[in-house]
């Protein structure tokens, strides 16, 4: 193994990571990932308190690395009712630990936790750019004006 592969190797062992529902508790690192002061912590508290719309955080010995804000909604559909839509609000990885598949693995996590609650399918909006080749590499599909992942 030369130098180089040795300082290069450990930033690309795979981290020991736990998807956990997200709570008050969680707050401050919260907003310090989102990283716009005084209205990330509003907007973090606005999603903790909104009925309807789940924080799922990615957590490893070095705190909170991954945020996926997950809406849940309910669709009618004529004649037989509704059906459940959970919609990807918002996915954000700590910007020093992009590119290790935290991402990917905080998506499959929400991805798991919607169907676990029958969902039918799962959304994210997302304009042109890497976001929309993120959630394409994953497996989802432009339809109407969405990327949609069936549940």
């Amino acid at each position: 193994m030369s130098i180089i592969e040795a300082e290069i190797e450990p930033q690309h062992l795979p981290l020991a990571i736990r998807v956990r529902l997200a709570g008050p508790r969680d707050l401050d690192e919260l907003s310090e990932l989102l990283g716009d002061g005084e209205s990330a912590r509003e907007q973090v508290l606005t999603w903790l308190e909104t009925p309807g719309t789940t924080l799922l955080v990615a957590q490893s010995e070095m705190g909170v690395l991954a945020v996926a804000v997950l809406m849940t909604r309910l669709v009618p559909l004529e004649g037989v009712g509704a059906h459940k839509v959970i919609e990807v609000d918002n996915l954000v990885v700590r910007a020093d630990q992009r590119g290790r598949r935290i991402g990917r693995r905080l998506l499959a996590a929400a991805v798991e936790w919607s169907r676990q609650r029958r969902a039918v399918q799962v959304e994210a909006v997302v304009g042109e750019g890497p976001a929309k080749r993120f959630y394409e590499n994953f497996g989802f599909a432009v339809a109407n004006d969405r990327l949609v992942l069936a549940a």
